[in-house]
């Protein structure tokens, strides 16, 4: 069956009620998701916490995902009642990825699609993201913390003009068990999280691999973080050194424009911009197709319909899990979805929470699936939490790259003032 053929063979199949054009019960969507909550079979608790953010890197908000085209002949041959209006359920026991309709991401669409359209010079963002790191020696694990702001606006073809704030936000006890670890070490305030022997290991494997004998090699440069942090570290802005990207296609400010807003269509245009930038292997282009319809729905400013079609675009795609009601690292109640790569040898799985009023994205949390760099499998390795998504007129308060420790950087104080939390 063709590819198209089989897509609207799916939309013929939709329920009425999931049609994006039709007006819709708030009342009875959340009943209707408040059903599909007590369905999924997962525990409804709290989850931990994430983060890893490098300069030149955005924190998270990014998947590796598969082809959808198993995913619309498992819809097709599944036929299990589930809630009414939301469509058939997976058949007992059947693996996330045999069965990829979310109903967490197809409810927050709805939501989502009803938020109010604004505008402004800039988009702009905020994250608050925790790297979870264990002390070499000692008994207990850091949140070391960061933030980022961001500012992107209209540039020249599809080259957008981007600056990001890079903030070190200092470093805690990752959990009330971690601070009293702390306390009995006598509650430092500065810490060197730089694992020597390993550090050591590593450099003999390189010279043995090179088949050099000498023992000259430099020691390894301390990792301190501190409790207090150094504050504004480094800005990037548009044409330096580090411009900071996003996984996926990039798909400049103009274009998001002229997207269109019916799910089959839009993803029928990410398939083409994908394939058009990249020279790949075919799943390598299916991974990228889910990066760049993650970025619409989560990260880039896009019409409310635009997100909520791109939230059904991921919704269809393989790899999505619904977990149910969870409560982010700021206290935020939301609904989460997991996101495991398909592709073999990836240690990690993912978990992207949306608010429970509006649909909009809130946090995002990073698990190990095996043990490695120091967390045990399951464990939560680091987490982003979006404070601010919004078109604001401010402009970003630097404009070009710097470093903290360079003699001449400029002192930089944003006037940029966070968001209210949702």
């Amino acid at each position: 069956m063709k590819h198209d053929d089989l897509m609207r063979r799916l939309a013929d199949a939709r329920p009425g009620r999931l049609d994006p054009g039709r007006p819709v019960d708030p009342e009875l969507r959340r009943t209707e998701l408040q059903g599909v909550m007590a369905r999924t079979g997962e525990p409804q608790v709290a989850p931990g916490k994430r983060g890893r953010s490098r300069l030149g890197v955005r924190p998270a908000w990014n998947v590796a995902l598969a082809g959808a085209a198993a995913v619309a002949a498992a819809v097709l041959v599944v036929t299990t009642a589930g809630p009414p209006g939301l469509g058939p359920r997976p058949e007992a026991g059947a693996p996330a990825t045999a069965f990829s309709e979310s109903r967490i991401l197809l409810a927050a669409a709805f939501d989502v699609e009803k938020t109010e359209a604004t505008s402004g010079a800039y988009w702009y963002q905020e994250e608050r993201i925790g790297v979870l790191r264990r002390i070499p020696g000692k008994d207990y694990t850091l949140d070391v913390r960061q933030e980022s702001k961001t500012w992107l606006t209209k540039g020249t073809g599809k080259r957008d003009r981007r600056w990001t704030l890079h903030i070190d936000a200092g470093a805690r006890p990752a959990t009330p068990a971690d601070e009293k670890a702390w306390r009995a070490d006598g509650s430092p305030k500065r810490w060197d999280l730089t694992d020597y022997d390993q550090a050591r290991r590593d450099t003999q494997r390189e010279r043995n691999k090179h088949g050099r004998k000498d023992d000259m090699s430099p020691e390894p440069q301390p990792e301190i973080v501190t409790w207090d942090g150094e504050g504004e570290v480094a800005g990037d802005a548009p044409g330096g050194g580090a411009d900071t990207v996003s996984a996926g296609a990039e798909i400049g400010l103009a274009e998001l424009e002229s997207l269109p807003t019916d799910p089959e269509r839009l993803r029928e245009r990410l398939e083409q911009i994908v394939d058009e930038q990249y020279n790949a292997p075919q799943h390598i282009l299916q991974e990228l197709l889910g990066q760049t319809a993650e970025n619409l729905a989560v990260e880039l400013p896009v019409s409310p319909q635009l997100r909520a079609a791109a939230y059904r675009v991921r919704a269809l795609l393989p790899g999505v899990r619904d977990i149910g009601e969870v409560t982010d690292r700021s206290g935020r109640p939301g609904y989460a979805v997991e996101i495991r790569s398909l592709r073999p040898g990836v240690e990690y799985k993912r978990r992207l929470i949306f608010d429970k009023e509006t649909g909009l994205p809130l946090s995002e949390e990073l698990y190990a699936t095996s043990a490695r760099d120091g967390h045990r499998s399951g464990e939560l390795a680091d987490y982003t939490i979006l404070t601010a998504m919004r078109w604001t007129d401010q402009a970003p308060p630097f404009d070009k790259d710097f470093m903290a420790d360079e003699p001449e950087s400029p002192s930089v104080e944003t006037d940029v003032k966070p968001a209210d939390k949702r």
